[in-house]
């Protein structure tokens, strides 16, 4: 096989590999609350994954000054979630800690039920305090093959026989320069 068309192989490989999708990870999103006021504040809230799915989600908040857009230090944020059938609320802490990104405030925790549930923010932030609130439907997880284990081991395995296949062989011997051929007939 010509090394062109090998390279040709091993690029496609990669592409097809680099284009699978994987999940986002926190601090982004989906907007669900965009520069609603808080005194002279503005929130913005995200939530991911999106759409939201059962097992980890991520809220994230952006707070900032309403007239400069700086970022907010030294808000206190408590993130209540309430199913909308009933139930008791849960409530957890929206802290830089959580935040990949430390522009954002951010609370992470799991959902076990997929339905539809009530998000609600309280912010205590140095000059003004106020809540903000937003509804999401959680769905259920979907558990594609592209998330078994057993599927990247096998994309693994057929990537290094491929790899294997394409470098791994030798080429035949070359039977050698016409001097060496003219040699060797004259030996025998």
């Amino acid at each position: 096989m010509h090394r062109s068309v090998r390279w040709a192989f091993v690029t496609i490989l990669a592409i097809v590999l680099l284009a699978v999708p994987m999940p986002a990870q926190a601090n982004g999103g989906q907007v669900r609350i965009a520069n609603q006021p808080i005194g002279p504040y503005e929130v913005t809230v995200f939530t991911s994954p999106v759409p939201l799915r059962t097992g980890t989600v991520d809220v994230s908040v952006l707070l900032q000054r309403a007239d400069t857009k700086q970022i907010v230090d030294g808000a206190e944020i408590v993130l209540w979630i309430e199913p909308a059938t009933g139930g008791a609320p849960q409530q957890y802490p929206v802290t830089r800690d959580q935040a990949t990104n430390k522009l954002y405030y951010a609370a992470e925790f799991s959902l076990d039920r997929p339905g539809e549930y009530l998000f609600r923010l309280e912010i205590r932030a140095p000059e003004a305090a106020g809540t903000v609130s937003f509804t999401a439907t959680v769905e259920k997880a979907r558990t594609g093959f592209w998330q078994a284990w057993w599927f990247w081991a096998l994309v693994g395995v057929a990537s290094v026989i491929l790899l294997w296949w394409l470098f791994g062989r030798t080429t035949p011997a070359r039977a050698g320069s016409p001097t060496e051929i003219a040699d060797r007939t004259r030996r025998r």
